[in-house]
């Protein structure tokens, strides 16, 4: 379902990089591409994720301007995910394990939230 009124703004930021800052492949330094911003609902609220995305320059390399993303993205949320996984695990638990239904779910989540 579409949203009818603009998300809030996320209550906190946080910055996320790469571990690595040398191409696994060819050994040479990443440099930063670009900074992609990413906002995912958690229980605790929202939180605005600023991505470092780095590339490696070197032409002669296999993962020449390849996206190299932080490895701590995924610790929040699923790819193009909008819930973080800590929504995702609530609500799996609360359907499967305790066979709730969707309304019931729903006021759970609300409950959480406020």
């Amino acid at each position: 379902m579409a949203r009818n009124q603009p998300r809030p703004p996320a209550a906190s930021e946080i910055r996320l990089e790469p571990l690595r800052d040398r191409c696994e492949y060819c050994s040479e330094n990443l440099w930063v591409a670009y900074h992609s911003p990413r906002t995912v609902a958690t229980l605790s609220g929202l939180v605005r994720l600023r991505l470092v995305v780095c590339r490696c320059v070197n032409e002669g390399c296999a993962l020449y301007h390849e996206p190299y993303r932080p490895e701590a993205e995924g610790a929040f949320a699923l790819p193009q995910g909008e819930f973080g996984l800590d929504v995702i695990a609530l609500v799996g638990a609360l359907r499967h394990a305790e066979h709730r239904s969707v309304p019931e779910i729903h006021r759970e989540l609300l409950a959480v939230e406020g």
